[in-house]
């Protein structure tokens, strides 16, 4: 996929045709979000779209929602894109949730929806399985039509910024973000929380407004189902951090210790004991042991630990 900045460049009819296929379609509006352009960031690009989602007429609203294929439908009238959105694999099968019921109650759910509200139901999969499309579904043909519409809608705009972002079309990550994130992720990776804490984390980082597709596939996974591995690859991807290991986590969380420490707002002791725990730094670690030892001794055990942890965080250790 082209860069924001030659998709600004480009024509009315080539931005159209760039960008159509990340909503299955949808000329009402694509055409629409291009007469918008110059857009200056990614989320600009993806504020724009959910403004002109919301605000276009009902015909081309329903047209966008009913551009997409039906959850559990069949996989060889689907995109490549639906198709490997909702679990099919290359022939079509459904994996582990290929049971036949899933995809039954499925349709049958559909069809109730789309006879109350007249569009078809549109929801962000996020790497969940369609048997947990179940209980959303099954709710959704009980709520209000506005509401239903305006939900679908915003959906549909998440599902075409978390393809723009797997082909590789998204601007880079605000560096806060990506750093909130990384942490988050890094903490998991060494120990310091269970993938429940993960995911409540991704959830809590999606409640500020943190927009990231991966991040928000991350919030909804089943960490009791052990379904947070595809989420993560995907979000260190989104990161910029491909390839991110153990090691690297553990840097990573030593740094930000030590910068508490030097920014006091943590006390030496806690952010020594955080990064041994991270990095395994020896000489923290004979200071922390020191500093448990001897009540004594700690106040002068603080400057020194202080000292380490500048010299970490400024690359001398």
């Amino acid at each position: 996929m082209r860069s924001l900045a030659m998709l600004n460049e480009a024509s009315a009819d080539e931005f159209v045709a760039e960008l159509s296929p990340l909503f299955e379609g949808a000329p009402g509006l694509v055409a629409r979000l291009a007469a918008e352009r110059p857009f200056e960031t990614a989320d600009d690009l993806w504020a724009a779209a959910r403004a002109l989602a919301r605000s276009m007429p009902e015909e081309d609203q329903i047209e966008l929602l009913n551009a997409h294929p039906p959850i559990g439908g069949d996989p060889t009238t689907m995109s490549d894109a639906s198709r490997s959105e909702q679990g099919y694999d290359g022939d079509g099968n459904g994996g582990e949730d290929g049971e036949a019921w899933v995809n039954d109650e499925l349709a049958a759910l559909n069809e109730a929806y789309e006879g109350r509200f007249g569009f078809r139901f549109v929801v962000f999969v996020g790497g969940r399985p369609r048997s947990a499309i179940l209980p959303l579904l099954e709710r959704a043909v009980a709520a209000d039509r506005d509401e239903e519409l305006r939900r679908g809608l915003d959906d549909a705009i998440l599902i075409a910024a978390d393809r723009a972002g797997r082909l590789g079309g998204a601007e880079p990550m605000p560096e806060a973000l990506r750093e909130a994130i990384a942490l988050e992720v890094s903490r998991y990776m060494v120990g310091e929380t269970d993938a429940e804490g993960l995911v409540r984390a991704a959830r809590h980082l999606v409640a500020q407004g943190l927009e990231s597709p991966a991040l928000l596939s991350l919030s909804l996974a089943d960490p009791e189902a052990a379904r947070v591995a595809a989420p993560i690859s995907r979000l260190l991807e989104e990161l910029g951090l491909s390839g991110w290991d153990h090691g690297q986590a553990g840097q990573l969380l030593g740094l930000h210790a030590a910068a508490s420490i030097l920014g006091e707002v943590s006390r030496p002791i806690d952010g020594a004991r955080r990064i041994v725990a991270a990095t395994g730094h020896g000489r923290l670690r004979e200071l922390v042991a020191r500093w448990e030892a001897s009540s004594d001794e700690r106040p002068a055990l603080d400057v020194l630990i202080t000292r380490e942890a500048r010299d970490l965080f400024e690359g001398r250790a």
